[in-house]
């Protein structure tokens, strides 16, 4: 029997660039029929495990600890290593085993070359070394991943049916809900629903913002009785079937938003309540991709090449090209197909929670944090029965929190917020904050929330280029799928239409129609034919066969594009909440979209034609202030001032510039800070001549600052008094130039009187227009608006020049 060993996968990062999916590829080659896996942690051992049973190879583990081996012979071998690894317990009752061969630490004997390292081995060279491993494949292993249990929590308090007894609802109603229980039960998935629903009185126990709801839970009619989603899937025909139906083979997927600011505390909420170690984040990896592996390659060997590979690395059409490769090429594409994918870095997983009815120290090797890090990735957890909890940061949460924007289900149909949406003011408006979302805001100009759900669905590049947005605008769809969906005109947007289609022309059951949508999606052509006969057949006594046909077929193409609307509608919620609030409180929905974004350009504009000015800031309001017609910034939308020096600042109240100066050198601040407070126009209360401002900063400052002076001029000699101080600049004209060294946009000279307001067309209209206003620097400004001058297809009739 040929031994493979000892072995250091590239979850060892920094030591090993021996992939473990390579690995059982090269023992395969190589006729190896025992691999020893030797690390000073566990992180590999799940996978390790399912590819020895896939690729029908003895496993063998050794665990390194203290500069020894330890045999594991079995899971309870495993699980005492992990609970050493968690230092849980200090000493092991494990066999040890002397074997001080090198390491195989990389696939092929060229790489190995290439990182200059004599000590290591790579797959190949382990041949040469059988005698002196044969004595460790004569040890028996036992892992069986099936037995290795994973103890999930249990809610004890109620069962789910207990939940409903109490609450009054329509025949529709019950008939949906014990559609639904019966489905779950079957499924044996109420305990997953409940201790989701943990979660979210956690949440309310501490006043944590959750989000209406995501994906397709959101179809539920059960989940949403017990107040886990906030929508009723019943006001807009969501399917139950798209979260759950009895053909799924896995736990549905109930994932939650949480305001991103409080998103810890929520977890450490869990953890007091169902256990600290019982409540743990997962482990992911950063790995190397493409281009990172294309140029670690090119570093590596120090030279380039003009291959034109397709990604990923590792493509069939590009392992069809290799024959065809010069020597240097063959090395330099071998070189990143073994790179692609390496582990670089341990990172955490954005969302996902472990939660366990054990202390989870005793299961799997652990990172000790605040929140410890189950260190298996989530694919490997899979093997083991684990299943996550989805909790997802959201910081549109904590921004509908700041700006205290009602959350809102019945009345979501304000004439006046579709309209200004179908301007394009879409800046800060969740799922539309983009060119294409407001080009399409433009476009589709939704009248109501139906056509705000269908927007939101929209706004990917994909429907813009198959034609589904020119189809509904032209109202070019058959009659009989007008129909059907006339919320969408009969044009088909949403994934649930491929079901209702399936289920009304194909006459399929709810589950079966779930399967072809998924089937569809993901491209399964066995699958796909199976059902087609099926739904031709029935829709044809329907539609007639040439449109069953030709139905069938839009359908597949269609279904690379639809949307789950269950997400679309509970997220078209935050949208319109935002959408209410900036569009009636308009200064303190921007003044926080500032603090949370900084400041740009449609902010400005989008302000403008909201009624708002933005002023500069003042040191009076460090933070910022509003009222209904204006916006005093925040001083740290100044670059180079932070929030703790806006801190500073807090309930400072100077009577004038001499107080500011006193305060400024007792509390330390630089003389780069004051020039800056200055020049922003923070001080314009006090005096509102900057320059002079800037001028009695180096008198007032020149003690305290002589030393510096003395030590730049022996640095960089005297400073000759030409440049600056040779042109001529108007007041006008170093304000600008002030703002946009401070702040990064010349909003000073969007407060002159007597130009036009034509820009905000174009901003608007996208039109030619004439202007009356300032050309300075890459920007056009009128009383109206800030344009980039790159984006401005200029007819000019006058402009002032501020150069």
């Amino acid at each position: 029997m040929k031994i493979l060993g000892p072995v250091e996968t590239s979850k060892s990062i920094g030591k090993s660039y021996l992939q473990i999916k390579d690995l059982f590829v090269l023992a395969k080659k190589y006729g190896f029929k025992c691999i020893v896996l030797s690390e000073s942690h566990p992180k590999s051992w799940l996978r390790f495990i399912y590819l020895c049973q896939k690729y029908k190879i003895k496993p063998i583990i050794l665990y390194e600890t203290n500069n020894k081996k330890f045999f594991i012979k079995n899971n309870e071998d495993i699980k005492q290593a992990i609970m050493h690894y968690n230092k849980l317990i200090n000493n092991l009752n494990l066999k040890e085993i002397d074997l001080s061969l090198p390491y195989v630490r990389y696939p092929i004997d060229g790489l190995k070359k290439i990182f200059k390292d004599p000590e290591s081995w790579c797959v190949k060279d382990v041949l040469k070394y059988q005698n002196e491993l044969a004595f460790i494949g004569d040890e028996e292993t036992y892992y069986n991943l099936k037995e290795y249990t994973f103890k999930e929590y249990r809610v004890r308090e109620k069962n789910l049916i207990d939940y409903f007894k109490d609450i009054k609802m329509t025949d529709i109603e019950k008939k949906r809900l014990a559609y639904e229980l019966s489905t779950v039960k079957k499924l044996r998935v109420e305990n997953y629903i409940l201790t989701v629903k943990e979660i979210i009185e956690a949440a309310a126990q501490k006043g944590i913002l959750i989000g209406p709801g995501r994906g397709s839970a959101v179809g539920s009619f059960l989940v949403y009785k017990l107040g886990i989603t906030k929508v009723n899937p019943l006001k807009y025909g969501l399917l139950f079937e798209r979260f759950l139906n009895e053909y799924r083979h896995e736990l549905p997927d109930i994932d939650i938003d949480v305001d991103a600011e409080r998103r810890n505390e929520l977890i450490k909420t869990l953890q007091g309540n169902m256990g600290f170690y019982n409540v743990v984040q997962i482990r992911t990896y950063s790995t190397m991709k493409v281009r990172s592996a294309l140029k670690k390659s090119e570093e590596l060997l120090g030279y380039s090449t003009d291959l034109q590979l397709l990604p990923p690395i590792r493509s069939k059409e590009n392992l069809n090209k290799l024959s065809n490769y010069t020597n240097k090429e063959k090395i330099f594409y071998i070189l990143a197909y073994y790179l692609e994918g390496l582990e670089t870095a341990e990172s955490t997983h954005a969302a996902g929670l472990v939660i366990s009815d054990d202390d989870l120290r005793t299961f799997g090797p652990l990172e000790q944090r605040s929140i410890p890090i189950l260190e298996w990735e989530m694919s490997d957890l899979k093997l083991v029965g684990v299943e996550k909890f989805d909790v997802l940061s959201l910081d549109t949460l904590s921004f509908l929190k700041k700006i205290e924007a009602k959350e809102e289900y019945e009345n979501l149909e304000d004439t006046s917020n579709y309209a200004y949406l179908s301007m394009g003011l879409t800046k800060g408006i969740f799922q539309l904050d983009s060119r294409l979302g407001k080009r399409l805001s433009k476009k589709i100009k939704p009248k109501n929330f139906e056509e705000l759900v269908l927007l939101l669905a929209i706004n990917r590049p994909g429907p813009l280029e198959s034609g589904m947005i020119d189809q509904y605008l032209e109202k070019d769809a058959p009659d009989y799928l007008k129909d059907i969906f006339p919320e969408t005109k009969g044009v088909l947007v949403y994934q649930e239409q491929i079901m209702k289609l399936s289920q009304i022309l194909g006459e399929f059951s709810p589950e079966e129609s779930d399967l072809l949508r998924k089937a569809m999606s993901k491209k399964e052509k066995e699958k796909i034919s199976k059902f087609k006969d099926k739904f031709i057949n029935n829709a044809t006594k329907k539609i007639g066969y040439a449109q069953a046909n030709l139905l069938f077929s839009q359908l597949e193409k269609f279904s690379q594009y639809a949307f789950n609307k269950s997400h679309a509608v509970a997220y078209a919620h935050i949208s319109y909440w935002l959408m209410d609030k900036k569009f009636k409180d308009p200064s303190h929905f921007f003044l926080e979209l500032i603090k949370l974004k900084g400041l740009d350009v449609d902010i400005i504009n989008e302000a403008k034609i909201l009624g708002v000015d933005i002023k500069s800031p003042d040191i009076r309001y460090p933070h910022g202030n509003f009222d209904k017609t204006q916006i005093i910034l925040p001083l740290y939308t100044v670059k180079g001032i932070g929030k703790n020096i806006a801190d500073i600042f807090m309930n400072c109240k100077f009577q004038d510039v001499e107080d500011f100066f006193d305060f400024a050198i007792l509390k330390n601040i630089n003389r780069n800070i004051i020039e800056l407070l200055i020049k922003c126009g923070s001080l314009d209360y006090l005096n509102d001549n900057r320059k002079q401002l800037l001028k009695s900063s180096t008198e007032l400052l020149r003690g305290r600052s002589q030393e510096l002076q003395e030590i730049g001029r022996i640095l960089f000699g005297d400073k000759k008094k030409d440049d600056l101080e040779s042109k001529i600049y108007t007041e006008l004209e170093d304000y600008a130039r002030y703002d946009i060294e401070t702040i990064g946009l010349p909003i000073i000279l969007t407060k002159q009187q007597g130009l036009s307001k034509t820009l905000i067309k174009k901003y608007l209209n996208n039109e030619k227009i004439v202007f009356d206003g300032y050309a300075f620097r890459e920007f056009l400004i009128d009383n109206s608006a800030i344009m980039y001058t790159k984006i401005y297809n200029r007819t000019l009739k006058r402009i002032k020049k501020l150069l």
